[in-house]
C-alpha cells in the first residue's frame, strides 16, 4: 500500500526535472540569435552628405595632378631629434630625410608636392624647399609631452595615405606628461584639410589615421567611423578617402571631425575630435583649382623639370644692304688746249726757275752772245682757279698762240733793252724750250682781246 505513492511521487519528480531541462535548453537556444540581433542593430551605418551639403568630383587640375603623382611612393623618415627624447629650452631644429617625392613650388603655379610638419593639432609647417630639409627650425616646445607628426602632401593639401609617407614621434619638454598623449598603439586622427590653401568651392575635407584597426576585411569588421559635421549638418564615412564638398556659405565654416568606433562612440576622446574653421571669401582659386592644366604647369605642379623647348631655328642673317655704287663719270680725255686756254694757263702756271733759267741761257749763249742779260723770272703761287685778270704790266704780254711763230725783232741799237717780266707758263709737255725763240727771246704774246677766245674756238 506504501508502494503506489512511491512511485507516483517519483514520477512527479521527473517530470519536474524534465520541464526544467527543456526550459533550460530553450533559453540558452535563444540567447545567441537575440545577441546577434543586438549586435547588427548597434553598428553605425555610413551615410551621405545631407542637408546643403553636397559631394562633387574633384576638379579636373587635381585629377590630372594625381595620375602623375600616383606613381611615386614617399618615403620620409626622422633623423633628428629621436623619438622619445627630452629638447632643452628655446628653438630647435629638425632633420628629415624624403625618397620619391618631388618637393617643389613655383612663383607661377604655387606649391608643389611638399611636406607638412604638425605639432599636435596646431597649424601645420609646409616645407616646400628640399634644400630646407636638412635642418628645419621649430619653435620652442612648451613644457610637457607633444606629438610631431610628418606626413607626405600633394599641391592641394591631401596627405599621402600610403606605407611610409608618414611617420609620428614623442617629444617632451621639461617633463613627460602621459595624459597629453593618446595611448600607444590606439587610433589616432590627424586632421589634413589645407583650410589656409583653399578660399572657393569646392572645399577638400581630408584626413589622417594613424593606428587605425583596419576593416572591411569581412562583412561584420566595424571598427570605427568618421562623423564629419559642417555647419551643423552631419554624416558618416567609413572610408579613408578625400571629399570634395559644395554647400558652404561665404564667410566662416565651422567644420568638425570626430572619429567613433563601430557603434557609433567616440573613440579615444579628447584626441579624436577636432574643430577646424573654412573661410569662403572668393579671392583667386589656386592652378590645381582649374579645370584642365597646361602641359608646363602640370609639370611644375607635379614637381617635374619643364620640357626643354624646342630649339629656334637660327634667323637667316639678312643681308646688308650695299651701298648702291654712284656711277662715276670717267674723267673725259681733256681737249687738245685752245689757244686762249694756253695763255691764260701760261699765265697762272710758273714754270721752275731753274729750267727757265739754265736751258734758255745755254741757247741764247750759243745763237747771241751779244745779248743782254736777261731779267730772272718771277714765281707767282698758282691760284685755285683761273679768273680774268687786269691787263699786265707794259711789255708783260700772255704767251703767243701756237699757230706762226712771230719773228724777233732786232734790238734797237744804242738803247738798252727793257727787261722782260716772263709771265709764268707751261705747256702741257712742261719744257721751257717752247716758250724761248731761236735767238734766245721770249715769245711775246700777242694782246688779247674779249674776242679772241671765241675766235680761237671758230678757228678764225
Amino acid at each position: 500500500m506504501h508502494a503506489a505513492p512511491l512511485r507516483a511521487a517519483a514520477r512527479a519528480a521527473m517530470a519536474m526535472v524534465l520541464a526544467a531541462l527543456i526550459l533550460i535548453s530553450g533559453g540558452c537556444s535563444k540567447s545567441p540569435a537575440k545577441s546577434t540581433a543586438r549586435s547588427a542593430q548597434s553598428v553605425a551605418a555610413s551615410s551621405k552628405p545631407s542637408g546643403q551639403l553636397q559631394e562633387v568630383a574633384a576638379p579636373g587640375g587635381v585629377q590630372q595632378l594625381s595620375e602623375r603623382l600616383n606613381e611615386r611612393a614617399p618615403q620620409i623618415a626622422v633623423l633628428s631629434p629621436a623619438d622619445d627624447s627630452t629638447l632643452p629650452a628655446g628653438p630647435w631644429s629638425l632633420r628629415l630625410k624624403v625618397e620619391d617625392w618631388p618637393i617643389s613650388s613655383s612663383q607661377a603655379t604655387g606649391i608643389g608636392p611638399h611636406v607638412v610638419v604638425q605639432v599636435d593639432d596646431q597649424e601645420p609647417l609646409r616645407v616646400s624647399d628640399p634644400g630646407a630639409l636638412a635642418e628645419i627650425s621649430m619653435p620652442e616646445l612648451l613644457p610637457g609631452s607633444h606629438r610631431l607628426t610628418v606626413y607626405a602632401a600633394r599641391p592641394w593639401g591631401e596627405a599621402v595615405k600610403a606605407p611610409g609617407a608618414s611617420t609620428q614621434l614623442k617629444l617632451h619638454r621639461v617633463a613627460r606628461n602621459a595624459s597629453q598623449l593618446p595611448i600607444g598603439g590606439s587610433a589616432q586622427l590627424i586632421a589634413t584639410s589645407p583650410n589656409e590653401l583653399q578660399h572657393s568651392e569646392p572645399v577638400l575635407i581630408d584626413w589622417l589615421l594613424i593606428d587605425a584597426p583596419l576593416q572591411h576585411l569581412r562583412d561584420d569588421d566595424a571598427r570605427w567611423r568618421l562623423r564629419v559635421s559642417i555647419n551643423g549638418d552631419s554624416f558618416l564615412v567609413d572610408r579613408q578617402t578625400p571629399l570634395w564638398l559644395k554647400g558652404f556659405k561665404r564667410g566662416s565654416n565651422a567644420v568638425q571631425l570626430e572619429l567613433l568606433d563601430g557603434r557609433g562612440d567616440p573613440l579615444n576622446p579628447p584626441f579624436n575630435s577636432l574643430v577646424r574653421e573654412v573661410v569662403i571669401d572668393g579671392s583667386a582659386k589656386p592652378a590645381w583649382q582649374a579645370a584642365t592644366l597646361s602641359g608646363s604647369a602640370l609639370a611644375e605642379l607635379s614637381g617635374e623639370p619643364l620640357p626643354a623647348p624646342a630649339p629656334e631655328p637660327e634667323p637667316t642673317p639678312e643681308p646688308i644692304p650695299q651701298p648702291t655704287p654712284q656711277p662715276t663719270s670717267e674723267p673725259s680725255p681733256e681737249p687738245s688746249p685752245e689757244p686762249a686756254a694756253m695763255a691764260e694757263t701760261e699765265r697762272l702756271v710758273v714754270p721752275p726757275a731753274r729750267e727757265v733759267a739754265e736751258e734758255p741761257e745755254t741757247e741764247a749763249t750759243t745763237e747771241d752772245e751779244n745779248a743782254p742779260e736777261r731779267a730772272p723770272t718771277a714765281e707767282s703761287e698758282p691760284k685755285p682757279e683761273p679768273k680774268p685778270e687786269p691787263a699786265p704790266a707794259p711789255k708783260a704780254a700772255p704767251a703767243p698762240e701756237p699757230k706762226p711763230e712771230p719773228k724777233p725783232e732786232p734790238a734797237s741799237p744804242g738803247l738798252p733793252r727793257e727787261s722782260t717780266t716772263l709771265a709764268p707758263s707751261s705747256k702741257l709737255s712742261g719744257s721751257a724750250r717752247d716758250l724761248v725763240n731761236a735767238n734766245g727771246s721770249l715769245i711775246e704774246a700777242q694782246p688779247r682781246g674779249p674776242l679772241a677766245g671765241l675766235k680761237a674756238k671758230l678757228g678764225g
